[in-house]
């Protein structure tokens, strides 16, 4: 079976467009003059679809995205119809801001539109293709020719979406995902925690700060690791680490408010810190909508990526795996459950964390979509991509 990718690049600002080419004539070519997205088969260089549909990108367009820069992949397509050999094409989906070509095309394409999505709801640009086996095939005018079959079909179906479907629950860590990673919060809570491994073992502040990213290395939680290696009360741990002033925490943030309301959808705060932390923070970002809140107390002081506590807010909450996405700002804690069959979101702000599972490739990450922000959450749970 022959493989190819094929790159979805959308501008979601301020209506999505999305980046479509003409092909050149060529006799050789089975899609001459076709409207199409950047892409095409894989190569020997290629380690997987996703390299290979970047490496098309580039090639065609100019246009060099990296592989931590794209926000997921989208159901395979079989195709085809043209070369009589099935095909699969493996879409992967970026959000981006312009079309900004890095370098000249190699001449595939011999022209670009930046086409709105929202032209498919048009009903005066609809019309109707005659395929070369004499089929009649809907198609979708734009200046530079007809879009219609695989291509046309893909967009629908990334357009009335929603892209990630049967979504009735969401998970949500607090820190670095309900707010960005950024703030100053997040090193105010590892200073504090630095401050008290220094205290608890009578060593500097340099060398406590080593100690406790070695116990977050080791254990996925500095107290954990505290707990397994020594006598340590946790109760006395978090009252000295979250004892912190309002002003420590996120303002109000009304887009994000927004966007959780548009979902309209039940959520909980699966977190490793603890229940009155994440309330006084919820309050401060102006988040009133939330239920349960699953902290470190609340699994005998385990913590993420300990598998327990998944099975546990699982149990706790009812829910159905299949129909739960889990958002969460460190790839680790996304792992566990993955292995439980609960589809998981990455909040990389700084789009630090790259698509390179376990073997190398693209399919064995333990997410399945990455944002910069909760707050493009609705252009993956609604339809038209949020608008």
């Amino acid at each position: 079976m022959l493989r190819a990718a094929v790159a979805v690049l959308v501008d979601p600002r301020p209506q999505p467009r999305v980046l479509l080419g003409r092909r050149c004539q060529r006799d050789t070519d089975p899609w001459s003059g076709h409207l199409a997205l950047p892409g095409g088969r894989s190569e020997p260089v290629d380690r997987d679809d996703l390299d290979t549909a970047l490496r098309e990108c580039a090639e065609e367009s100019g246009i060099h995205l990296a592989r931590g820069e794209v926000a997921g992949a989208l159901e395979p397509i079989p195709a085809g119809r043209r070369v009589g050999r099935l095909v699969t094409v493996q879409p992967f989906l970026s959000f981006v801001d312009g079309f900004r070509p890095q370098s000249r095309g190699d001449g595939e394409m011999e022209d670009w539109i930046e086409f709105p999505l929202a032209d498919l709801d048009r009903e005066e640009l609809r019309t109707v293709v005659r395929a070369p086996d004499g089929a009649m095939l809907p198609g979708v005018s734009t200046p530079i020719g007809v879009l219609w079959g695989m291509t046309l079909g893909l967009l629908e179906r990334v357009w009335n979406g929603p892209i990630l479907p049967g979504v009735d629950k969401l998970w949500l860590d607090f820190d670095g995902t309900l707010y960005p990673s950024s703030h100053p919060l997040v090193a105010v809570v590892d200073e504090r925690i630095t401050q008290w491994v220094a205290r608890e073992r009578g060593i500097d502040l340099a060398e406590a700060d080593r100690l406790r990213s070695d116990l977050y290395r080791r254990h996925g939680n500095t107290l954990k690791g505290m707990m397994s290696e020594g006598d340590v009360d946790p109760s006395r741990y978090l009252d000295y680490v979250f004892d912190l002033p309002e002003t420590a925490f996120p303002g109000a943030d009304p887009e994000l408010v927004a966007a959780l309301d548009r979902l309209d959808l039940p959520m909980c705060v699966f977190t490793n810190a603890r229940a009155d932390y994440v309330r006084r923070g919820l309050a401060r970002l102006g988040v009133e909508k939330m239920g349960a809140i699953h902290d470190i107390a609340s699994f005998g002081w385990n913590a993420k990526p300990h598998p327990a506590p998944y099975h546990q807010v699982l149990l706790l909450q009812a829910d159905d795996p299949d129909r739960v996405v889990f958002l969460d700002d460190r790839p680790e804690n996304l792992a566990p459950s993955k292995a439980l069959g609960v589809r998981g979101i990455l909040i990389d702000e700084l789009t630090a964390s790259d698509w390179i599972g376990a073997d190398g490739t693209w399919a064995t990450v333990p997410w399945s979509f990455k944002l910069r922000s909760i707050r493009e959450l609705p252009r993956l749970l609604l339809p038209r991509l949020g608008t």
